[in-house]
């Protein structure tokens, strides 16, 4: 991990040199250990963490590089696409192409703001601010530093557990996965307790509903592959359920969830904000756009995916099928003639994903630009975990179907909290809700993990349309569940390569 020491301590050196603002304006500042001695110390390197998790998601492709295997995305078969083509083809499994671009994104953002978090917590050790300042930044750093290592494991599998503000030596060894999730566990237990309920946590911060959220996330994986501890089902069920009777957070009407004020709104769990003055330009629109409509065409539904969703309104605010046709006169984004063309006879002759290109900024630059707060995690998750978990641990109850009903009664276009005959259900299979939580999260950086846990994986990829232009260079087995660690990384520390390197227990 000698490249990942080099690293921290050149984004350090990037940093020393900004200034610190109010966390929704924040361009971060140099951590400075040792010297928490008042509030301002203490919030100057909280900020830090949500600036960097904030630029590692706004280039969706990068960090969902290691998950293109899953079948609510694939990509251009042209281009500079061959990372993201290595993983929608599942040209991987024994360690080969660890040393392909964009690889080393996730995995570098992840690290760093587990270092960040590590830093934080041991400095807070000794800060003279005041203990209420003291336990939410302490509840802040652990509620990050177990969503980056929760990603990290469901990504790569097991890896070292560093947990101090010392950088990495390079002889760090990788611990199981069992004691990854152990780790993430206590984490999110100590954080619950500390921090803010909410609707009484500062605008754009993390919540207790926040690290319940990621507990019922952990439990319920830890209850999938490759640990398979069906006891975490429960622990799911019911930490969801926690989340919900907090009586706070509600689903949005489908037509205003998409919009710019959709991702800040009382669906919203947590999402990652951008500074009001526009300094940094998120890419999501760009990255979702084909490149008629002066996109990069990084990410669209695989067709099977698209036919296979229910119709009505939520399929219809999720997908788009009029492309549009655009071009850049005298600096400015305007439409060709005809302006769109249909999604069929597009340049990818795929759907593209309307949900994260509703709110696009036109008037930005040469590309359509982003700044819909990134959600993590939205509240129709936790019902389809609430209702998952129980299923699967408990069997159904009122609770459960109710949480299920409400998401599907959303998607009709009814409203969630009214009893509708028509599209409610009186029982569901766990595999009928995964599939329900597919098509509500699509595109949402989780189809992928539900497949791994749920071993299903060669299941969806076998329905995979023989028209999509990346064809499979194999059928997935658990080799494909996990990415290689990228090779810079491995190259220069003790760290062992997947599979050799992948230990559950």
């Amino acid at each position: 991990m000698k490249y990942f020491a080099k690293l921290i301590i050149l984004t350090l050196l990037i940093f020393s040199n900004q200034s610190c603002l109010k966390l929704e304006e924040d361009t971060s500042s140099l951590l400075t250990v040792g010297q928490l001695n008042n509030a301002g110390d203490v919030a100057a390197n909280v900020a830090p963490i949500y600036r960097n998790l904030l630029n590692m998601h706004i280039r969706p492709h990068f960090t969902r590089t290691a998950t293109y295997g899953a079948d609510d995305i694939t990509t251009w078969i042209g281009g500079n696409k061959a990372p993201l083509r290595v993983f929608d083809r599942f040209d991987y499994g024994n360690g080969e192409n660890a040393d392909i671009i964009w690889l080393p994104h996730a995995w570098d953002f992840y690290w760093r703001t587990i270092y960040y978090c590590n830093t934080l917590i041991d400095g807070l050790k000794t800060s003279k601010a005041p203990k209420a300042v003291v336990d939410l930044a302490d509840a802040e750093a652990r509620v990050f530093r177990a969503l980056c290592y929760l990603q990290l494991v469901k990504t790569y599998g097991n890896v070292p557990l560093i947990v101090d503000g010392v950088l990495p030596t390079g002889k760090e060894e990788r611990a199981t996965v069992l004691q990854n999730y152990q780790l993430i566990e206590s984490d999110l237990l100590i954080a619950e307790q500390s921090l803010p309920k909410p609707g009484t946590e500062e605008v754009g911060r993390a919540s207790a509903g926040f690290a319940k959220t990621i507990l019922a996330d952990l439990y319920l994986t830890w209850a999938g592959w490759p640990v398979k501890d069906a006891s975490k089902y429960p622990l799911a069920a019911a930490k969801a359920k926690e989340v919900i009777d907090y009586n706070y957070y509600t689903l949005l009407p489908i037509e205003q969830l998409w919009t710019l004020a959709g991702g800040q709104s009382k669906e919203t769990i947590f999402s990652l904000r951008y500074a009001t003055d526009k300094s940094i330009t998120g890419e999501m629109a760009t990255a979702f756009t084909f490149h008629q409509g002066l996109g990069f065409s990084d990410c669209f539904p695989e067709l099977q995916f698209f036919r296979d969703f229910p119709e009505g309104p939520r399929k219809n605010f999720t997908f788009l099928l009029d492309i549009p046709n655009r071009v850049i006169t005298g600096g400015v984004i305007t439409n060709k003639n005809p302006a769109t063309t249909p999604w069929d006879k597009s340049d990818r002759a795929h759907p593209m994903y309307r949900k994260f290109v509703l709110a696009e900024d036109l008037t930005f630059g040469p590309r359509p630009a982003s700044f819909r707060p990134i959600e993590l995690y939205r509240y129709a998750e936790v019902l389809l975990i609430h209702a998952e978990a129980q299923a699967r641990g408990g069997g159904q109850n009122a609770s459960s179907l109710e949480a299920l009903n409400q998401v599907r009664r959303r998607a009709a276009g009814l409203p969630f909290a009214v009893a509708n005959p028509t599209v409610d259900v009186t029982s569901a299979t766990p595999n009928e809700i995964v599939d329900e939580k597919g098509w509500e999260l699509a595109g949402e950086y989780k189809r992928w993990f539900d497949l791994v846990r749920t071993e299903r994986v060669a299941e969806m990829a076998a329905k995979r349309d023989p028209a999509e232009p990346v064809t499979l260079l194999r059928q997935p087995t658990e080799a494909q569940y996990i990415a290689p660690i990228p090779f810079s990384s491995i190259n220069l520390s003790k760290l062992e390569q997947n599979p050799k390197g992948f230990r559950i227990k």
